[in-house]
């Protein structure tokens, strides 16, 4: 087994990302397949490889496992995070409607232009096949409606 622990270690290591993590787990497979030889002596040695290699990965198994252990109910403190709050809600509903009016009150294709671009995800050039009108316009269009929602999210 000797001879397989520094190929183990290194597949270990680039298993777990940390050498001295890595040099833990390996010798501790290596005590635990020591252990099983003393008590099985008896036993089949010509898989000390392959068993060492499954030792040292179950043993990278049960940490995972145990690390991700859940915490208990009474020890869990139970936070809303900072978007539940009421009046972040309420602030977020508020500015929702005003941009909703300021993109109302664009000019058609300026909303168009900025829907596309906002919300359905096109690129400049692809709105500006889809409108047929010239990138630079799109871009316009766009400055225009960005400049109009930050303004009313100013007042």
């Amino acid at each position: 087994m000797e001879r397989y622990y520094s190929e183990v270690l290194g597949y270990i290591a680039r298993s777990v990302g940390c050498k001295d993590k890595a040099q833990n787990i390996v010798q501790e497979a290596y005590t635990r397949l020591l252990s099983h030889n003393q008590n099985y002596p008896q036993q089949d040695k010509t898989h000390a490889r392959a068993l060492f290699f499954r030792a040292a990965k179950n043993i990278v198994i049960d940490q995972y496992r145990n690390s991700k252990s859940v915490a208990q109910p009474d020890e869990v403190e139970l936070v809303a995070p900072a978007n539940f709050e009421p009046e972040t809600v309420v602030t977020a509903q508020q500015q929702l409607a005003v941009l909703q009016c300021c993109i109302d009150a664009l000019p058609l294709k300026t909303k168009q232009a900025f829907v596309l671009y906002k919300f359905k995800n096109l690129t400049q050039p692809q709105i500006a096949e889809q409108m047929g009108i010239s990138v630079s316009m799109v871009e316009k269009h766009l400055a225009t409606a960005m400049l109009a929602c930050r303004d009313a999210l100013k007042k």
